[in-house]
């Protein structure tokens, strides 16, 4: 008797969320610097969440329905990483070379909503100032810039994952 090979877990269903999000992107892109800029994007990120958990129970179903807090965070943190990888490939890739007008149309756009987001937190006029003068110059689409965002998601990915885990792991299904 053969054993039929399993797709691994965190290619299939993190391969599915980094599609959920990229067309996310796609169409925030098709909408414009508005649309890529808005509160709407972020909810590109229940694609991982959803897909991990379901990752995770698919997991603990392959491992006959018993599955530790470690064997349950491989799964849910790797769809998560990888899943928003990609995105961040995918983005960086279209902000350089499938639109670079676009790219380029978004540094000023990103600095004027980061001004706006610190004066309705009340961040003092000599600080945002101060964060301007930094900012010129900069490039937040850089490929260094998008992996140090790439890094933050990834450690908020892993509290989210670490939390799931522990629920999905070393229970019954």
């Amino acid at each position: 008797m053969t054993e039929t090979k399993k797709v691994p877990v965190i290619l299939l269903y993190g391969g599915a969320a980094a599609i959920g999000m990229i067309g996310v992107t796609i169409v925030a892109w098709r909408g414009g610097i508005n649309s890529f800029l808005g509160n709407e994007g972020y909810l590109m990120y229940l694609f991982p969440l959803v897909l991990a958990v379901v990752a995770g129970l698919v997991e603990k179903r392959r491992k006959g329905g018993v599955l530790g807090f470690r064997e349950a965070l491989k799964p849910i943190f790797g769809v998560m990483v990888l899943s928003v990888a990609l995105q961040v490939l995918f983005a960086w890739i279209l902000v350089k070379w499938i639109d670079p007008g676009f790219g380029r149309a978004l540094v000023p756009a990103v600095l004027e909503k980061q001004i706006a987001v610190f004066r309705r937190n009340g961040v003092p006029e000599v600080d945002i100032e101060r964060m301007v003068n930094d900012a010129k110059g900069l490039d937040p689409f850089s490929f260094g810039s998008m992996m140090v965002g790439l890094a933050r998601n990834c450690i908020v990915g892993f509290i989210a994952a670490v939390g799931l885990s522990a629920v999905i792991g070393q229970r019954k299904i």
